[in-house]
Formats: C-alpha cells, sequence, structure tokens
C-alpha cells in the first residue's frame, strides 16, 4: 500500500468513527427526550384525573373512588412509604411493612379527595423537565387558580418496574412532601413505634371523610 492510499484509508477510518460517535450521542439524546417525555406523559394523565374529579364535584367517597386508580397509577406509594418512615423502617416487622404501606396507600388517596374538593377554574401548565442524574427526572409544572394564582408543584420521577412513577412532590418547587412527612412521622415512631404510626394514618383517614 502506497503512502497516499494509507492516507485516505486513515481518513476514511476518523470519519467513520466520528460518525460512530455522533450516532451514539444521538441515541442518547433521543433516549433521554423519550424518557422525560414519558414522565411528563405521567403527569399530564394524573393531573388529567385531578381536574375530572374536582369537575365532577361528587362527595368524598366517590372521590376517593375517582382517584384510587389515578393516585396507585401515577405514585410508587410502597418506596415513599418507605421513605417516609425514614431508619425506622428497618425495624417494622414484615406484618406491620404490609400493613403500614396499605393504611399509607389508603392515607395518600385520601389526602387527594380532601384536597381537590371543587372545581373553580383551575388548570395545569407544564414548564418543563430537567434530568437530575441517576435515572430520575423532574417535571415542572404550575397550577393556576380561577383567580390567576400560580402554585409551581415539581414531581421527581424514576423509572420503576411498571414504568415511570412519581416517587416525590415538591410544592411551591422547594418543599419535598416525603421529607415533610418524615417528619411528622418520625415523632409518631418514637413514641408509639410502627403500630401507633398505623393508628394515627388510620385515624388521618377517617377524619378525611368528614372533611
Amino acid at each position: 500500500m502506497n503512502i497516499r492510499a494509507f492516507r485516505i484509508r486513515g481518513v476514511f477510518a476518523r470519519t467513520f468513527a466520528h460518525l460512530a460517535l455522533a450516532a451514539a450521542a444521538l441515541a442518547l439524546i433521543t433516549s433521554a427526550a423519550r424518557a422525560e417525555q414519558a414522565a411528563v406523559e405521567v403527569v399530564r394523565q394524573y393531573q388529567a384525573a385531578l381536574l375530572a374529579a374536582m369537575q365532577q364535584g361528587a362527595a368524598y367517597e366517590a372521590r376517593f373512588k375517582t382517584l384510587q386508580p389515578a393516585v396507585a397509577k401515577a405514585f410508587d406509594l410502597g418506596f415513599i412509604a418507605q421513605r417516609a418512615a425514614g431508619p425506622a423502617w428497618a425495624n417494622f416487622t414484615e406484618p406491620q411493612k404490609k400493613k403500614y404501606v396499605e393504611v399509607f396507600t389508603r392515607y395518600s388517596v385520601a389526602q387527594h379527595a380532601s384536597r381537590f374538593k371543587k372545581f373553580g377554574g383551575e388548570r395545569f401548565e407544564m414548564l418543563g423537565t430537567d434530568d437530575v442524574g441517576r435515572g430520575y427526572v423532574r417535571v415542572r409544572t404550575q397550577i393556576v387558580t380561577g383567580s390567576s394564582e400560580r402554585v409551581q408543584l415539581d414531581y421527581l420521577l424514576s423509572p420503576r418496574a411498571g414504568g415511570w412513577r412519581i416517587v416525590d412532590v415538591f410544592a411551591k418547587g422547594t418543599i419535598s412532601e416525603v421529607a415533610t412527612r418524615r417528619a411528622d412521622f418520625a415523632p409518631v415512631l418514637q413514641s408509639q413505634g410502627a403500630d401507633g404510626l398505623i393508628r394515627e394514618l388510620e385515624n388521618k383517614v377517617a377524619q378525611a371523610k368528614s372533611s
């Protein structure tokens, strides 16, 4: 092989390598974009269910039944329950873990049913997404009230066994719901243990019915 042919072959090799790198980069970008879009769709469907429940103007029990499948589908409530319990989770017995997650799930749906009661012209708006690393995506939204008040609500999602699921919500963009619940649960766990927390959550579910 002469020198000219060798140089041409080298040029082709470098060009192919550059194209391969570009293709790989494009594939990563496309994959990330698809992941973020999937996360956005989870939040969009969840928020649509909230608005639908509010627009129905139904009684608490009807709102609970309407929201239960939507909340269970959008959130990884088992994971959130564990994080909300904090380090104390490691000391729960298996029956306590099962009962706590079950009650926490009902408590989470009850909170939705008691908060989202009436429709007053509210709407949700998407503000964008952020790849926050380690497989997590943050979906930024805001709720606009009938009086044009805007409240930012951000959702942290990660890919779970059943697809993308919400694992935390940030009110006003900074206040973590998981951290707030952990702070609320900690004194009960310290003084009454897992059974005490289960009783506390059951009481909150009962109270929500009359709200």
